[in-house]
């Protein structure tokens, strides 16, 4: 995670941060929690419009979240059933895709 953290940093400035997982995983989880709380006051109170804005609020901020937990579980997932189905020699293309980006950032760089 540092290398890739360091990789952002140093070599492509311009792109927001790929390690934010972490951050991720604890706003989806406080997010789904508060979803589930703010359906039950709408249900309790449907006509209250204070429960249906949270309501609201609350799936809107779990829909944003939502592709970025299924494309990294997918890829976990993906990840584990190489390494289980070829042992380490699943590991070469995740780090052959790695230094073809550290490739692409030094061209680029010495490009500009």
């Amino acid at each position: 995670m540092g290398m890739q953290s360091a990789t952002v940093r140093l070599l492509m400035k311009s792109v927001a941060s790929t390690n934010v997982m972490t951050t991720n995983t604890t706003q989806i989880a406080i997010d789904a929690t508060e979803l589930v709380l703010a359906w039950q006051a709408h249900r309790r109170a449907p006509a209250h419009a204070a429960a249906a804005a949270a309501y609201a609020a609350a799936r809107l901020r779990v829909a944003g979240l939502f592709p970025i937990m299924l494309g990294f579980l997918l890829g976990t997932a993906t990840g584990t059933i190489a390494y289980v189905g070829i042992g380490s020699w699943g590991l070469l293309l995740p780090v052959a895709i790695m230094y073809g980006v550290f490739a692409w950032a030094s061209a680029w760089r010495g490009a500009r």
